[in-house]
């Protein structure tokens, strides 16, 4: 009698320890939940719930960066959507990072043909601005990976006895830099090719490998 209760004693101690673990485990998991305050105005934006106990650093960071990290530069993008409904802000964030990424390349490589054009034969400026603009357009997005996501889902006042809740969603990706750099090279390529004269050329050598120059910066 004495093993038999001894052995029951043993599978409840063990029961009560796995629930226990798994209590702990789902209340880990859980989002964070924000106390609503009980009079709010109308129009006045309260979050109930969010993924995170705050908004992460991240999230203040520029919607286009190029970071250097153990030695590797990186295109960082970040997205802000909201929606009423929180999957569709995710596909939404999602092509919009690839959209930012795009804005961001274009105003990149203009900024690097500025740079570099200092110097150059000022004939040919119409045709390298021609140039640069081929090159935005046929620079692909590779390689792009959403790295983090924070979410927050906000209640807004609509009236004296109506409230509503839409979702925030905020999403960072990241590229290699090294991805942009052979798309723009290729795209580089293939415009010095389509040169009209041979001093044009020289001249469009001259201006990439002034670009180049800062890519190790």
């Amino acid at each position: 009698m004495k093993k038999k209760k001894t052995i029951l004693t043993v599978i409840l101690t063990l029961t009560l320890l796995s629930l226990f673990i798994v209590t702990s485990c789902a209340k880990k998991s859980l989002v964070q939940t924000e106390k609503v305050p009980k009079r709010t105005k109308v129009g006045e934006e309260v979050i109930v719930e969010r993924s995170d106990s705050k908004v992460p650093k991240w999230a203040f960071a520029s919607e286009f960066d190029i970071v250097k990290e153990k030695g590797q530069k990186f295109v960082y993008v970040i997205s802000d959507i909201s929606d009423k409904d929180r999957r569709a802000a995710e596909r939404i964030a999602e092509g919009d990072l690839k959209k930012r990424v795009a804005e961001g390349i274009k105003t990149l490589v203009n900024s690097q043909f500025v740079e570099a054009l200092s110097g150059t034969n000022e004939t040919f400026s119409q045709s390298f601005e021609s140039y640069v603009a081929t090159v935005t357009d046929n620079v692909a997005i590779v390689g792009l990976q959403v790295t983090d996501t924070y979410w927050e889902k906000v209640q807004r006042k609509k009236s004296k006895d109506e409230v509503e809740y839409f979702y925030r969603i905020v999403k960072r990706a990241r590229m290699p830099y090294e991805n942009y750099v052979s798309a723009r090279d290729k795209a580089w390529e293939d415009f010095v090719v389509k040169a009209e004269t041979d001093e044009e050329r020289e001249e469009l050598n001259k201006l990439i490998a002034g670009m180049k120059q800062t890519d190790d910066m």
